[in-house]
């Protein structure tokens, strides 16, 4: 503990308030502006330099964030002005740790607000620079992993998403097959070289394997288009409906714990809500609530499946998560889980199709309510679904569904390391473990 002091945190680092800019003064650039809520746009001009620390000032308290390189601390923040020769990652963590206190520092009316003259006085242990560096080291080797473990899944993610769009948006082998048939060519090969990504000519630089692979999956795509209410689709494609391509949609919108008895657990089966699900993930940092298996068993007539498609309902709608992982998982509000109907629907295919374009502007155009905007279940079954041949789709799941899996092992590996990563933060920032005592273990 020799290497921890007392002192504030105004004799350790300065905090300023940001600096105002409307979206009508941003010019377009690679600057990130910096409000309470994180990156809310880019401009050309920057106020800050890298690496830098900002607080939620105004509006959402407690949001602590790093930045590497040159940024724009907008004026609903507070911006760390000078570190004072602390690591500026470790004022980062610092702050992290004392989120829940930063929140309870309100001191607006209407809206909440941070005054950085309240923050300045707080006392607090510190450590020496060297201890910093040591308790930096440590979390940031667990905050790469998260990183790394996001990189991968984006790219996952680009790969799943680029193939259904060639395929099932832009008809790529079957348009292809169209050219070659126009100028005397074979359709096959055109369409199997559209399929692996290269020319007619380099298709004869792959193996017998590859080549068979590549025929097969050609030979399952039409060789014309024909108008229908989606516009241009393959021949022989239909257009269904999500009530003619799933099993069952799960839907307990309403359902509370007390109407049937009880009440949320601390821990047993996650209760997951609309706020839960964003950008195809779901997210820790709002609060799950738990069920107890006796309640469990009541709430969830029908259990959730591997594959099932997780749609929020209302605010905002539209959001989704694939479920490629074996956890029990109950629904909770604003929350239906739609599952295909594997005679002649596949769940890869089907969560793709509701991130389109086509699928999102049908599923606005049925929503209704004014104050709240949501999709009821009755107009959810009409949303449209384009219906390729089964076996095309069953092809196309043998491809992508391990990328989705992938996708969830990582994510589960990141929230692993996230909780050990929390968990020892408060731990290193008081000095009851030292860097060096989790390096050994």
């Amino acid at each position: 503990m020799s290497d921890f002091f007392n002192t504030t945190i105004g004799d350790q680092l300065t905090l300023q308030r940001g600096f105002d800019i409307t979206k009508k003064q941003q010019i377009s650039g690679s600057v990130p502006v910096v409000s309470s809520g994180g990156i809310a746009s880019y401009h050309n001009e920057f106020k800050a330099k890298g690496p830098g620390v900002v607080l939620g000032r105004k509006g959402t308290l407690g949001t602590v964030f790093f930045l590497e390189s040159e940024y724009w601390p907008h004026d609903t923040s507070l911006w760390v002005k000078d570190f004072k020769g602390n690591n500026p990652r470790f004022v980062y963590y610092f702050f992290k740790s004392i989120s829940s206190q930063l929140k309870r520092m309100d001191v607006g009316a209407a809206n909440p607000a941070l005054n950085r003259n309240h923050v300045h006085p707080m006392e607090v242990r510190w450590p020496v620079r060297r201890v910093q560096d040591a308790i930096v080291s440590t979390l940031e080797k667990l905050d790469t992993g998260i990183v790394l473990n996001r990189q991968t899944n984006q790219t996952l993610e680009h790969i799943a998403q680029a193939l259904f769009k060639s395929w099932f948006v832009d008809f790529e082998p079957t348009r292809a097959k169209i050219a070659a048939k126009q100028v005397g060519q074979d359709p096959e090969r055109a369409a199997m070289a559209a399929i692996g990504g290269k020319t007619v000519a380099e298709l004869d630089q792959l193996d017998a394997v590859q080549l068979a692979q590549l025929k097969t999956t050609a030979a399952l795509f039409p060789d014309g288009l024909v108008e229908s209410e989606l516009g241009e689709v393959p021949e022989g494609w239909r257009i269904n409906t999500i009530n003619e391509v799933t099993s069952t949609i799960i839907d307990h919108r309403g359902k509370t714990p007390k109407k049937l008895g009880g009440d949320w657990a601390e821990k047993g089966y996650p209760a997951l809500s609309a706020k839960n699900i964003k950008s195809g993930r779901i997210t820790r940092h709002e609060t799950i609530r738990f069920l107890s298996e006796e309640l469990y068993s009541k709430w969830m007539k029908e259990e959730l499946q591997t594959g099932d498609v997780l749609l929020t309902s209302e605010a905002p709608m539209g959001e989704m998560y694939f479920l490629t992982e074996s956890t029990k998982y109950c629904l909770s509000q604003r929350l239906y889980a739609l599952r295909a109907d594997n005679k002649n629907m596949t769940p890869t295919f089907l969560y793709l199709w509701l991130q389109t374009p086509v699928a999102k502007a049908d599923l606005e155009g049925r929503s209704t309510g004014t104050t709240v905007v949501g999709i009821k279940q009755s107009e959810l079954r009409k949303v449209n679904i384009l219906k390729p041949s089964f076996d095309l789709l069953t092809a196309f799941e043998k491809i992508v569904f391990s990328s989705y899996q992938k996708i969830q092992a990582k994510e589960s590996e990141s929230e692993m390391l996230a909780t050990l990563r929390d968990t020892l933060l408060p731990k290193l920032l008081s000095g009851e473990l030292s860097p060096t005592s989790t390096e050994a273990a």
